[in-house]
């Protein structure tokens, strides 16, 4: 029976994959902001039934109106998950999901991490589901940019230890000897002609955003990292793309640049998929 079970779940996968809609990562963190969701109407409604016989007291169109705000906002939050639901699987634009979506940045992320806390959930995988979930919703602009207001930031932890070249002033500096994927990076932003910097930390990395003022932004870092730059530069849109630590955190990381490759012939302007 339990073989069955798995063979069927597998063939479930198998089909959602068929669609061509990327889902992977996103519901461990969707689960959890609805869960938080659910929890926050549980927990408004008992506060109201709490103090709803001390309004009935004092006024009786007081006690009925706030009812009415309850339930207004119950509203707002149940077509607000839909809409955030609907934009990261379907990865389309809604007019009205900006609202949804930017709840979810700044409202919902800070509880799901609690919540996760709870039960036993690491932060970082949290983290993780939340830049899938955030790329969904990136890719649900289906927006062309000019090259020239597209930024890549790049971690220094990407350089490696081994090499004396000081590239977080000037990337162009690299030797592009393939020790580490500066070195691709750095031709790819050269046959892109786009603007590529790297940053030594997060008060670096604003400074470059507010001198270049990009449209779009492909961000190279950690989970923590990458959550806390997407919640800061918010509204522009930003790709994000984790590092992987085959020495551990901060010390000789590496990225998939075919990725980011592909993200580029996807939203630069005269671009097409190769």
């Amino acid at each position: 029976m339990l073989t069955v079970w798995v063979y069927n779940l597998n063939q479930v996968k198998s089909s959602r994959m068929a669609l061509d809609i990327n889902t992977k990562g996103k519901n461990l963190f969707l689960t959890l902001a609805t869960v938080s969701l659910v929890l926050l109407m549980i927990i408004t409604t008992l506060l109201w039934w709490f103090i709803s016989p001390r309004l009935h007291e004092i006024n009786e169109i007081l006690a009925n109106l706030s009812l009415t705000a309850l339930r207004i906002f119950y509203v707002i939050l149940i077509f607000g998950t839909v809409l955030v639901y609907l934009t990261c699987f379907l990865e389309k634009n809604f007019i009205i999901s900006n609202f949804a979506v930017r709840l979810f940045i700044r409202v919902i992320f800070p509880v799901t991490v609690f919540l996760g806390k709870l039960v036993g959930i690491g932060k970082d995988k949290i983290r993780e589901s939340f830049v899938h979930v955030n790329n969904s919703f990136t890719n649900a602009l289906k927006k062309k940019f000019d090259p020239k207001k597209v930024l890549i930031l790049l971690p220094h932890c990407l350089q490696h230890t081994s090499c004396g070249i000081r590239i977080t002033v000037n990337v162009d500096n690299c030797a592009r000897c393939g020790k580490c994927n500066i070195g691709e990076l750095c031709q790819l932003a050269d046959k892109y002609n786009l603007k590529m910097y790297i940053a030594t930390g997060g008060t670096l990395a604003r400074k470059i955003i507010i001198e270049n003022k990009p449209s779009f932004i492909i961000a190279v870092a950690c989970q923590r990292d990458l959550v806390e730059g997407i919640k800061e530069v918010f509204p522009i849109p930003v790709f994000g793309v984790l590092n992987q630590r085959p020495e551990g955190p901060c010390v000789n990381t590496k990225v998939d640049v075919s990725k980011i490759e592909k993200t580029l012939q996807d939203i630069l302007k005269n671009e097409k998929k190769r």
